[in-house]
């Protein structure tokens, strides 16, 4: 399973797809641009870092779906293959980091840091 990053006006959008809208207990995230701090595909393993899971989840080695608590804050992960995320750390929003997985991490990630160098680019000039 996977799900899919768009950029909608000027927000980042994670939308969920196929079960993991029931694990997880949503369908969208949405995320002002201008509150992604930034973009990695860090391979996190199943335990790292170690969540307190609050809604959504969580088989090790099968899926990892919903809101966690971590001591760093709230996570909200979509993961059953650690190798196939990428984690937004976010400013000003509730969750601290989005770990999504996707279709194709290097394609996911130029789409988002695209995004916010060209959301950057233009509050220079204007």
């Amino acid at each position: 399973m996977t799900g899919e990053i768009k950029i909608i006006g000027k927000d980042l959008v994670f939308e969920i797809e196929g079960l993991d809208k029931i694990f997880a207990i949503k369908q969208t995230i949405k995320v002002p641009l201008k509150h992604v701090a930034s973009v990695s595909d860090d391979d996190l393993g199943w335990f790292k870092p170690f969540p307190l899971k609050i809604a959504g989840a969580s088989l090790p080695g099968l899926v990892r779906d919903g809101r966690f608590v971590t001591t760093k804050g709230w996570v909200f992960y979509v993961m059953h293959n650690p190798k196939k995320c990428i984690t937004v750390s976010l400013n000003h929003e509730f969750y601290k980091k989005i770990i999504f997985q996707v279709k194709d991490k290097k394609s996911s990630m130029k789409t988002i840091n695209d995004a916010i160098s060209s959301r950057k680019s233009k509050i220079r000039y204007k």
